[in-house]
């Protein structure tokens, strides 16, 4: 589909609301030019938040230790460009008669525009709530981009994570770019908008990404030029670039898609 057959549906919501590290985009919902007649919408709410895990394995602690050693106090990420698209497999075998013909279908994309700057540390975020056309979607994808908001901490910065390790102040930061695809841990289950409200949580599990098997090990990073500040970045002002890098790829597995 050509960006000249696009045209902006609706303006879903206005109101610019603090989330701690600065103030949200407009958001707009994209789409193919359609009567609006010819379908029925359903609304969709996306929130976002961070999980961590006690020693028992119990989720949703209030607390921001994460094993002996580590203790968060930050965790900045910045959000844009949410995409949905109907689920081919299903249209196919729905409605192999549809065609550009007024009715939302597989050919047909839905996009929710930020940027979104999320403190995830201060509990639950609710920031996007749209109107969606009914219909079953594949998974949901989002980037992961920079900020470019000159007031934020997260100007220049994709994600930024403040803490300590045994005490010592550290700050993890990284300016990637990245598109990510989340999912329903359930194959089974598809991603339906019905004629009433879906809600929908991006979960970002810090037990997986910091305290769990396989999670990246930061009591290994250093203040390699002894500022009193343990610094891990892709600039490696401490010798910690490899761990920026695997706190990077690590990130993009921990995400999952909750239905609440």
């Amino acid at each position: 589909m050509s960006t000249e057959n696009r045209n902006v549906l609706s303006v879903v919501k206005s109101t610019f609301f603090q989330v701690g590290v600065g103030i949200l985009g407009l958001l707009t919902v994209v789409s193919c030019d359609k009567d609006s007649t010819s379908y029925k919408q359903g609304n969709m709410a996306i929130s976002a938040k961070a999980k961590f895990d006690d020693n028992s394995g119990e989720s949703s602690k209030t607390g921001k230790e994460m094993g002996a050693n580590v203790v968060l106090s930050d965790f900045l990420i910045n959000l844009k460009e949410f995409e949905l698209e109907f689920d081919l497999d299903y249209e196919d075998d729905e409605n192999e008669q549809w065609d550009d013909d007024g009715f939302y279908d597989y050919e047909d994309e839905i996009e929710l525009e930020g940027p979104f700057e999320l403190d995830l540390l201060k509990g639950e975020i609710s920031f996007i709530n749209a109107e969606i056309p009914v219909g079953t979607y594949e998974e949901l994808e989002f980037k992961i981009d920079k900020s470019a908001d000159a007031t934020s901490d997260l100007f220049g910065k994709s994600i930024l994570i403040k803490g300590t390790i045994d005490n010592v102040p550290f700050i993890f930061w990284h300016d990637f770019d990245e598109d990510i695809e989340v999912d329903f841990e359930d194959p089974k289950m598809d991603l339906v908008i019905v004629e009433n409200q879906q809600s929908l949580t991006i979960q970002f599990d810090m037990t997986q990404l910091l305290n769990g098997v396989g999670g990246v090990d930061l009591s290994q990073a250093t203040d390699g030029n002894q500022d009193g500040i343990i610094e891990i970045s892709p600039e490696d002002k401490d010798g910690n670039n490899e761990i920026a890098a695997q706190l990077k790829e690590k990130l993009k597995d921990i995400i999952d898609l909750l239905d609440d």
